[in-house]
C-alpha cells in the first residue's frame, strides 16, 4: 500500500515536472475511509482534502545537507566550547575530588589550588564562548 502511493506520489510529481503547461498548477492531498492517501488534480467531493500548489523549477538541497557557512561552523565552534567550558566549570564547583588523565596516562587527582586554577581556566572558556547571560 506504502509502495502504490509512493508510486502515485511520483507519477503526480513526474506528470507536473514534465509537463511546462502544469506549471503553477493545483493537486489536491486527501485520505479514503481506509486511511489511505491520494494526490488527485481534482478535489474529491464530500472528503476534506489539502490543496498542494506545484510550481515550476528545480528542487533545492534540504538545509541540513548543505555545507555550513564559516560563520554557522564558528558558532557552532563557539556553542561547542561553551557547552564544554560549562560543564568543566560545573564539575569543577562541586564538592569532591576531581581526578584528570596526565600526558602518561596516570590519573593524577587536583589539589585545590589546581582544582581553584581549572576553575578559572573554565570560566574564562565561558567568558568567551558562552552568550551574554547564558
Amino acid at each position: 500500500m506504502v509502495r502504490s502511493t509512493a508510486l502515485l506520489v511520483f507519477a503526480t510529481v513526474a506528470a507536473f515536472a514534465g509537463n511546462p503547461a502544469a506549471a503553477d498548477q493545483t493537486v489536491y492531498k486527501w485520505k479514503d475511509s481506509s486511511g489511505n492517501l491520494h494526490y488527485t488534480q481534482r478535489p474529491p467531493v464530500g472528503i476534506a482534502s489539502e490543496a498542494i500548489s506545484v510550481k515550476e523549477g528545480y528542487s533545492t538541497r534540504d538545509d541540513a545537507a548543505r555545507e555550513p557557512t564559516p560563520e554557522e561552523r564558528l558558532a557552532a565552534e563557539k556553542a561547542e566550547l561553551c557547552r564544554v567550558a560549562t560543564k568543566n566549570f560545573e564539575m569543577l564547583s562541586g564538592p569532591g575530588a576531581v581526578k584528570r588523565r596526565d600526558e602518561y596516562g596516570q590519573d593524577h587527582t587536583l589539589s585545590e589550588e589546581e582544582k581553584s586554577a581549572e576553575r578559572d581556566r573554565a570560566k574564562a572558556g565561558m567568558d568567551l564562548n558562552c552568550p551574554p547571560g547564558q
